[in-house]
């Protein structure tokens, strides 16, 4: 200790071989950093210093680095713990100018940089509570929703329906291993994306490298540097939330965009519809052809605009549903009527069955002709040619059950409801243009009217769409 104290000359840095030495120390508040060298027996005094000390950033250095010791440190008011004898490399770092990050930054400048990260949501799964309550102790200041597990399989069932956004997770744990874990989490719906750091006292490269490979954002090895590691969950969870800013900024832009395009593609359709209603024998029967393709066209275009609109209200918790007493059988016909065109370039043939003793019921009219439409254009595009599209409508007394089957190239999927998910989509798999909404707002619509939507498909051959709609 008197190298470093040599060392340490004409800085604002003090070195002591244990807290009493503290009482023969001048000028201690001109000082920036006080380094003490401590067997944890005395943390009790150390505590009692930064009390009376609280601008003066207090080290401890030991040879017992223990999870217990630095928690106790932690609340004792310590900044951090170093290793005793203390590398060279490390006393360098120390002695930099006072602008240095490690040591010029003060906590109350990053909970203020970091201020926006409050409640934000973060579940630690370890099974040793020392390192539950280190991380905690760790992360108070930032005010963070923390979840805390020390049972990995339940950790495993609170993902299922709680969205979070950052795990910290142990790799060694009984029962289920941080990576098996962190499979499952991939696996849920809530949390595919969520941001995941394994802190872990293995130090192998075969275990970071698996780390990684899972997708893992960090990988932090105990004991860790408490300060090091509040700083990467801080960042971490900064670009995360900018990332996700930046999706929805992004998607705002499209929806405007989209949401402009209405007005033309209106106009479009009322003109073209108009010169057919008003053609007088002016057009030969190929520029009426012509002119019936680009009222097929528009109306796939003013489709594939709504999509994105709903697509973007959805998203935002703005899509509402209207229910009124309509005609189911109506809307059936007239959905069927409206892609007749477009199924006559396959020589199609869309087929309609109304088995239903329930005509009349409340639902939202727009709404639920959007999801027929959705699901009849997919039939048309992966149908083969010259082959039927059956729609059948029947009921269990309390629910109106719609069947669209279609024969065609079909999908295998491992999860056939897999293709409700958000842009789910086999345009290029199956050369076609597609957006992956279709289906997935259909499935919005659906269960917004309180009712379900189901897939099957098997290759080469029939395909099922089926959705249920109470009518009681």
């Amino acid at each position: 200790m008197k190298n470093l104290l040599s060392l340490a000359e004409n800085k604002d840095v003090v070195f002591v071989n244990s807290v009493r030495e503290l009482k023969n120390i001048k000028g201690l508040i001109n000082k920036r950093l006080c380094i003490i060298k401590t067997d944890f027996k005395d943390i009790d005094k150390i505590k009692k210093f930064c009390k009376t000390h609280p601008n003066l950033e207090v080290w401890l250095a030991s040879r017992d680095m223990s999870r217990h010791n630095i928690l106790s440190a932690n609340a004792s008011g310590v900044r951090n713990v170093i290793e005793y004898p203390i590398k060279k490399e490390v006393l360098d770092d120390l002695l930099k100018d006072n602008t240095q990050k490690i040591l010029g930054r003060s906590l109350e400048k990053d909970e203020t940089k970091f201020s926006f990260l409050t409640g934000q949501k973060v579940m630690i799964v370890d099974d040793n509570p020392f390192n539950i309550e280190l991380l905690q102790e760790t992360l108070k200041s930032l005010n963070l929703n923390l979840t805390a597990c020390q049972k990995p399989k339940e950790a495993a069932k609170i993902v299922d329906c709680e969205k979070f956004d950052l795990f910290l997770l142990d790799i060694m744990m009984p029962e289920l291993s941080g990576f098996e874990l962190a499979e499952k989490i991939q696996q849920t719906k809530l949390n595919s994306d969520t941001p995941i750091v394994f802190i872990s006292a293995l130090s192998d490269t075969e275990n970071k490298i698996k780390s990684f490979d899972l997708g893992s954002y960090a990988y932090i090895e105990k004991p860790f540097n408490i300060k090091v590691v509040k700083s990467q969950i801080c960042n971490l969870l900064k670009t995360n939330c900018e990332r996700e800013n930046h999706n929805k900024q992004q998607d705002s832009y499209w929806a405007m965009v989209t949401h402009d395009m209405k007005g033309p593609v209106q106009a479009e359709l009322s003109a073209l519809n108009f010169l057919l209603k008003t053609n007088k024998g002016n057009f030969n029967d190929t520029q009426v052809e012509v002119l019936n393709c680009m009222v097929s066209s528009a109306k796939y275009l003013q489709a594939l605009i709504a999509n994105v609109l709903h697509k973007h209200k959805c998203d935002n918790g703005n899509a509402a549903i209207t229910k009124s007493k309509n005609s189911f059988k109506k809307l059936i016909g007239e959905c069927c009527d409206e892609l007749q065109y477009i199924a006559s370039d396959k020589d199609i043939v869309i087929k309609t069955f109304y088995d239903s003793s329930i005509c009349d019921f409340s639902f939202d009219y727009d709404e639920i002709k959007r999801v027929l439409h959705n699901i009849l254009t997919n039939a048309l595009k992966y149908s083969y040619r010259h082959r039927e599209i059956i729609v059948t409508v029947k009921d269990d007394k309390k629910n109106v059950i719609v069947s669209v089957e279609n024969y065609g190239i079909g999908i295998e999927l491992e999860n056939p409801d897999d293709v409700f998910d958000k842009y789910t989509t086999y345009g290029e798999k199956y050369k076609s243009i597609n957006t992956g909404l279709g289906l997935y707002i259909a499935k919005q619509i659906v269960t917004a009217h309180g009712g379900a939507i189901h897939f099957a498909s098997v290759v080469n051959d029939k395909t099922i769409v089926k959705f249920t709609l109470p009518a009681i």
